[in-house]
């Protein structure tokens, strides 16, 4: 005797083992099917979990480093060196001294100390007298 959904709001045991006598449970998915997926379908749904500052830390180094690579090699100079052969003059040494236009320097015996200190104003030449 089947009965109807809601026809009461209760029902009693016998009507419950009618119900549950002809119930039948859903079939279970694969198990293999979901937990052995093939790699290239998990990568859309994996995640990985790092702190903010890391992450940001990462995105600034991985930015300039595709900025060094991405500019130009510098040009490279060659620098070539040649020896030159320069002609040398013979080289003469000079064994005394000669003063020329140039009074003879005094020895320290010589300096003596100023008698009469005579003190001489200089003014600038647009100063008035």
């Amino acid at each position: 005797m089947p009965v109807e959904p809601f026809e009461k709001d209760e029902l009693g045991d016998p009507e419950l083992d009618a119900v549950l006598a002809e119930w039948r449970a859903p079939s279970a998915p694969a198990l293999r099917s979901a937990v052995f997926r093939p790699w290239w379908r998990s990568m859309w749904s994996a995640s990985i979990r790092i702190p903010v500052p890391a992450a940001c830390t990462l995105a600034v180094l991985l930015g300039a480093a595709l900025w060094h690579w991405s500019r130009p090699a510098p040009v490279r100079e060659i620098v070539r060196t040649e020896r030159v052969e320069i002609p040398v003059v013979k080289e003469q040494v000079v064994t005394r001294l000669i003063y020329r236009d140039r009074p003879v320097p005094l020895d320290r015996h010589e300096l003596q100390p100023v008698a009469v200190l005579r003190p001489v104003i200089i003014r600038r030449r647009n100063d008035p007298e």
